[in-house]
């Protein structure tokens, strides 16, 4: 962690934890129908995202293709002037222009298309109920599920995955006050299936009482830990690669080959949710959502999405955690000394 990435880290532990309540520091929630036209457009070769910051509306122009989050991209402040209607000002040093930018609906109010000057850009919806048209994502289900799930439960683990220390598991509905959701154990997730046979959720003693600690603070504030999934026999991760289509295999890491940090008992899956309501937060984008703004650093959404994610990142990194690009949800604990294991939950 470079010492920038520090102090970053410093500054917002102090203004999160410094004994102000989370109701005063948390962004206003942006209305509902600016709400339903961000997100990503796409046409004439290009992307672009349509932001809210701090009440207005703003442009992202992506110049790098690798730049999936749009963390670098070109922010273009949007002046309205009426309903769905905007003028977008380019400046440079050798001349600047106006642009109008406009928006179309569909019957639901969604945003459809946003044009831009004489371009027009079609609209991508990414999906997971966080206003994307409210769509969770879902993978086509294998034909035969009850052999994926004889084969991955009949297979052995590679020997190779199992050097290293074993951690003690722990019952998660043992730490009051954090929220469990093992989506997993049920149908409303990316499978559609369950893919766990038991609802238990257990992690390593060390993540855990670290989580514990996690929640405690954000507590403070108004806020909980809940958690989606913890540990992973290796097993119900076998299946799970079994059961992606191959043009999605990339999606999990191979447990053949790698194994995933889940199979440690030392990874986790969290989010937030009210204290006052008990109902988890909205955040930037749903549970498994394979979109850009499943990064850490995803540029796009609302004010306050991007303002909870990055709390939960810091609460979690000054807590011993440490994050991952690719999924902002997504917390290991120590994973690199332990052994991967595959022990059922049902039977723990």
């Amino acid at each position: 962690m470079g010492f920038r990435r520090i102090l970053a880290g410093l500054l917002a532990g102090f203004f999160l934890y410094s004994g102000g309540t989370a109701s005063a520091a948390l962004p206003l929630d942006a209305p509902k129908d600016i709400k339903y036209i961000l997100g990503f457009y796409y046409g004439n070769g290009e992307n672009i995202i349509i932001r809210e910051n701090s009440g207005d509306l703003e442009l992202l122009f992506r110049t790098l293709k690798e730049d999936i989050s749009f963390a670098k991209a070109n922010v273009f402040p949007l002046k309205k002037e009426r309903y769905d209607s905007y003028t977008m000002r380019e400046a440079g040093p050798l001349m600047s222009q106006e642009n109008s930018v406009r928006f179309e609906r569909n019957p639901d109010g969604y945003g459809v298309t946003c044009k831009v000057g004489g371009h027009r850009y079609s609209r991508m919806f990414l999906g997971s109920g966080t206003g994307e048209n409210a769509k969770p994502f879902r993978l086509k289900p294998p034909e035969d599920w009850m052999k994926l799930r004889e084969e991955a439960k009949n297979a052995s683990m590679p020997q190779a995955l199992a050097s290293g220390s074993t951690a003690k598991l722990v019952d998660l509905a043992g730490y009051k006050g954090i929220k469990l959701d093992p989506v997993y154990a049920g149908s409303s997730n990316c499978f559609g299936v369950p893919l766990c046979m038991s609802e238990k959720m257990y992690l390593g003693s060390s993540a855990a009482d670290a989580l514990a600690k996690v929640h405690k603070d954000l507590a403070r504030h108004g806020f909980g830990i809940m958690v989606w999934e913890a540990y992973r026999p290796w097993s119900v991760s076998k299946l799970a690669y079994l059961a992606l289509p191959e043009e999605r295999k990339s999606l999990l890491e191979d447990p053949d080959k790698k194994g995933s940090p889940h199979n440690t008992g030392n990874a986790v899956d969290v989010t937030l949710y009210s204290l006052e309501t008990g109902e988890p937060l909205e955040m930037i984008s749903g549970f498994d959502e394979p979109s850009p703004r499943q990064f850490a650093h995803y540029a796009g959404g609302t004010t306050r999405q991007r303002y909870l994610r990055d709390m939960l990142r810091d609460a979690m990194e000054m807590n011993g955690f440490r994050s991952i690009e690719d999924e902002w949800w997504h917390f290991e604990y120590g994973v690199g000394s332990y052994a991967h294991l595959n022990y059922p939950l049902e039977i723990l």
